[in-house]
């Protein structure tokens, strides 16, 4: 395996940079710790077995950097964090999929008084495979948010969260740009000291370059905290009606579901587990009812080594398309080890699978892929 002489500057030069930083707390660390300035690095070598997730089954070599900072700034009653991210990656066989990709992160955090909550806004450059529309995709994206959270009493306390995200692909006509609006308000009721009962509606609004605008309406019921004797999380039952264009003719609903779980099963074992149902708007802008789940563990072997694991499996419905519809069924796994050298510097392992059986059969195909990587912040 023989890389370019740009992957073996960009490998050089990130473990370089790693190793020659000297050991703090903090790069910049003023005012105590009001003011923090840290840096952080990465490297990534790996190899996927299907770099375009389709049937052809085409592999390659990656090599993969990231360099950043973040400044954390806890002076006043706002908390500011802001993360830069540049990460470069460069293919051994398919040159064309190199690709730089900025990215910019800033949070905003009012934790005192009686209104609390955050404001957060993005902008990132992405390079990815993405199994739906089975291309690497490149695209633009900037998301926003802010969630609130107001108490009525001691009983009721009310969230709102609103969201916004344009994503416009580089280089292509064939993929729809997308718009999305969502507002959510929900009503928490605190039914003891560890469990929040919740009501909540939620507006969605994706519009495309292709046209087909959809208005998602979801009503939920749920609960939020100890939900069990070691079981923790949330979970929300509910009734959801997509719109496709707005005019009320081309409608699909569905009884859905979101939730997230945690259950510590020894001090040194954790098991996580996630499930959603939800319809989500894909880069040629048609319409999917997506479901799935999935289960993670986590095992700290000591305070050095961790390992990790993951299974995971889903059912994608593609709506509105002309027959045949196509219909995808996808599980995967994963594997991983990590191994902390000291406060500064990590190394680690993993290896992932994924299978799509498809009712289109360049949709069918299985994708697998290793990755050894060394990261250091200070």
């Amino acid at each position: 395996m023989i890389f370019s002489a740009p992957a073996r500057t960009c490998l050089l030069g990130l473990a370089a940079l790693l190793l020659a930083l000297p050991t703090a707390h903090a790069l910049i660390n003023l005012d105590g710790s009001r003011n923090q300035l840290f840096v952080f690095g990465s490297v990534t070598l790996s190899y996927d077995s299907n770099v375009f997730s389709d049937s052809r089954n085409e592999g390659d070599y990656t090599v993969t950097g990231a360099v950043g900072a973040e400044m954390k700034r806890r002076a006043g009653i706002i908390a500011v964090n802001a993360v830069f991210t540049v990460n470069y990656a460069t293919y051994n066989k398919y040159s064309h999929e190199n690709s730089l990709n900025p990215n910019l992160h800033v949070e905003f955090n009012k934790t005192t008084g009686r209104t609390t909550g955050a404001f957060t806004v993005s902008a990132f450059r992405e390079s990815r495979s993405d199994s739906a529309v089975n291309l690497r995709t490149n695209s633009w994206n900037f998301p926003l948010g802010l969630n609130l959270k107001y108490p009525v009493n001691d009983k009721y306390y009310l969230t709102s969260e609103t969201t916004y995200l344009r994503r416009k692909y580089v280089e292509t006509t064939t993929l729809a740009n997308l718009t999305d609006y969502s507002q959510s308000l929900d009503v928490f009721y605190v039914y003891t000291s560890r469990l929040d009962l919740i009501a909540g509606y939620r507006i969605r609004v994706s519009q495309t370059s292709v046209g087909g605008d959809t208005y998602d309406h979801w009503f939920n019921v749920g609960a939020s905290g100890g939900l069990l004797a070691k079981l923790n999380g949330t979970v929300r039952v509910g009734y959801q009606i997509r719109e496709v264009g707005g005019t009320g003719t081309q409608n699909y609903t569905h009884f859905n579901a979101l939730a997230a779980v945690g259950w510590p099963v020894t001090r040194k074992l954790n098991l996580n587990a996630q499930l959603s149902r939800d319809f989500s708007t894909i880069a040629t802008g048609a319409s999917v009812d997506s479901t799935t789940a999935s289960l993670n563990a986590g095992y700290a072997f000591s305070r050095k080594i961790d390992f990790n694991a993951g299974l995971g499996y889903g059912l994608n419905h593609f709506l509105g398309t002309p027959p045949p519809t196509r219909r995808d069924t996808f599980f995967s796994f994963n594997l991983g080890a990590r191994y902390k050298m000291n406060e500064h510097l990590q190394v680690g392992a993993s290896y992932t699978y994924f299978r799509n059986w498809s009712t289109f059969a360049f949709s069918d195909f299985d994708r697998q892929g290793f990755a050894i990587d060394v990261s250091s912040r200070y």
